[in-house]
Formats: structure tokens, sequence, C-alpha cells
């Protein structure tokens, strides 16, 4: 019997939830008679799913944050990597900005390179212009270009490489089982959070700028001059924690928001919820937002968000206006969907996406 095939997922860090966990859950999901996953992180101060993956069998590898001025560093330790380690044939790259100083690495001792985009946008600002022009190589270093969604690969690739045969979409997938919508699940968290009737709005995702968390609680303000019962449930980590909070203190709407972090639940705190909110600067296609939908709730979008994540009719996309947000969030809810076969039907299981991945893994190492 063949040996399988030893993968490299370069993840940056292991939060729950968002793409991250979708490659650790399509890692579980794969034949490990067939393809054999292992993790390379480089932000260690976030290791919640790591007990998870160690549980399935995959090593974690822990590398230097790239700080802009270690560039000799970064290259030093990942040519010792890879001779240390000359078992691996593919490294999939999850991470953009500075991938283009590893991948070179990772060729030169004849491993397969990918790089995936999981986003449209780096955002503004001078970080952001240093990320553009750091990734902007490796349209021409990487051996395979995978993107969420067709416009997630024209960002990062440009639309000669979107065009080329060397280029796939993997649909942002989950396991749909886990989400449908419960009744007894619904009511069992409510009552733990003390919840009778009151309406829930959720927003899952990074503690950060893209996010933008700050529009969130603004709104909210708002929405609870007419609904003075209602509650908002912040889950994720990240680097603004303090700062949110320190807006919600501001704004003195600390009875009504509920800040939840690291959170390996995700699927039963959607059931609780009525309303996903995902007001982001800029957003691929999101896995968060899929979740939301398998659990069928309304989910109410930023129009700088990938439009391709409305797979099931649930979405809409609202421009960045305070009071349209209000609006909307104060509309009348339909009942909850069922979704299954929906999100199925669309590419979204992860069952489906595992055995494509499993199969295209292989394929390249032939």
């Amino acid at each position: 019997m063949a040996e399988p095939v030893k993968v490299l997922e370069m993840i940056g860090a292991l939060n729950y939830g968002g793409s991250q966990a979708m490659i650790v859950n399509l890692c579980r999901a794969m034949n490990d008679d067939k393809v054999q996953c292992d993790f390379i992180v480089d932000h260690p101060e976030y290791m919640g799913m790591a007990p998870a993956v160690e549980e399935m069998g995959s090593k974690i590898f822990i590398m230097p944050t790239f700080k802009g001025t270690n560039i000799s560093q970064i290259k030093e330790v990942w040519e010792k990597f890879f001779n240390d380690h000359p078992e691996y044939r593919i490294l999939h790259s999850h991470s953009r900005s500075y991938a283009s100083i590893y991948l070179p690495i990772a060729k030169k001792h004849g491993v397969k390179t990918i790089i995936h985009s999981h986003n449209t946008s780096n955002g503004k600002g001078p970080v952001a212009m240093v990320k553009d022009i750091m990734q902007y190589p490796l349209r021409n270093i990487a051996d395979y270009f995978i993107g969420c969604s067709k416009e997630a690969g024209e960002w990062l690739f440009g639309e000669k490489v979107v065009k080329g045969d060397r280029f796939y979409v993997l649909n942002n997938a989950i396991d749909t089982d886990k989400f449908i919508y419960d009744e007894n699940i619904r009511n069992e968290y409510r009552n733990e959070f003390h919840l009778d009737d009151q309406r829930v709005f959720i927003q899952v995702g990074r503690l950060s700028k893209q996010k933008n968390y700050m529009f969130t609680l603004d709104v909210f303000k708002k929405y609870l001059e007419n609904d003075h019962t209602a509650r908002l449930f912040i889950v994720g980590n990240g680097e603004l924690k303090e700062n949110i909070q320190n807006r919600i203190m501001e704004l003195k709407i600390f009875d009504n928001v509920i800040m939840l972090e690291g959170r390996n639940d995700v699927n039963n705190l959607l059931q609780m919820a009525d309303v996903f909110l995902m007001p982001s600067l800029f957003e691929g296609l999101s896995v968060a937002c899929v979740e939301a939908q398998a659990s069928g709730i309304r989910c109410l979008l930023s129009t700088r968000c990938d439009k391709n994540v409305n797979i099931t009719g649930l979405c809409e996309f609202i421009p960045l206006d305070e009071d349209l947000w209000v609006k909307k969030m104060g509309e009348d809810l339909s009942l909850r969907m069922y979704t299954k076969d929906d999100i199925i039907k669309a590419g979204f299981d992860v069952k489906t996406t595992a055995r494509w991945l499993e199969d295209f893994y292989q394929s390249i190492v032939k």
C-alpha cells in the first residue's frame, strides 16, 4: 500500500472559526491512508484548536512571526525546516503577504506549492500597502492557486492566473449536520444566557478592523432605542478586544452586549440567535456566514462582502449606513429555514470538498 501524501498546511494560527477551522475540518475529513496533514503556525498566541488538531494525529510546527525586519531569520528557519523534514511533498499556504519569502525555499527542496486566497482585500493604510507589495510575486512563484471564490482568486493572483489551468475554486465548506436547527439546543442556550423572548443578534469573527465591530456597536446602540431588551453576542478573539470593550462602556450598552472568546460551540450559539451580522469592510466568501445560513437564520451583510456567499437566499447586502442597518435589524423575522440540502447542492459540504482536495493533493505529486 502506498504511503500517504504528507502535506503542510501553513495556517497562521489555530483560532476557532473562520478559514482556519475550515482547513482543520477538511483535513479531519480526509482519508489518513491517502493524505496526512500537519500544520505550521506563526501566531502561537492563538492556539484554541491545538488539542483537536493533535487529537486527530497531526503535528503542529511553530515558526517565528514575520515582523518585517526579520526576513533573514525567516529564511534561515524555513531552510532548516525543509532540510530536517524531507518527507513533506506539498506546502499549502493559507497565509499570503510573506509567503513570497518561504514558498521559493519549499520549491528549492522539491516541494509542490499551493497559495490559497481567502479574502478580497488587505484593507487600507501603510500595512495594507506593504502586504499588497509583498504578495504580488506569488502569482509567479506558486505551482498551484486556490481561491474561496473566483473574485478572491482574481484579487490575489490576477485575471490571467484565474483563467489558466492551475487555478481552482475550493468552496468554504462546513459540516452541515452540526448546524441544522434544533429547538432543544436553542432553548438550552437561551436559558443558559438568561434570555426569554429577546431578539438576539450575533457577530462571529476575529476582533479586527476588517470585521467592523465599531460600526456594529454604534448601530446596536441606535437599535436599542426602540428595543431595549435586545442582546448582541460578539464571538471571537483578536487584537481589538480592548478597544471593543472600551467602546461598549462608552456607549453604555454593557448590559446588552455579551463578548465570548475562544468558543468551539458556535454551531449552538447560532441556534440561540435570531439574526447574523457581518458589516465587514471587506470579506471573501465567509465561512461564518455559510455556517449561519446552515443554522437557518437571516444574515445581514455589508455590500463589501462577496455576494457569492448567498447560497440559500437568507443573505441581504446593505450599504454601511447606520440608519439602514437599524431599520433592517428591526424587520420581522421569517420562520427558521431548513437549508442543509441547499448548502450540499451548492458544494459547501465538508465531506464532498474534502474528497476533492484529497484527490487534488494526490494528483499533483504523481
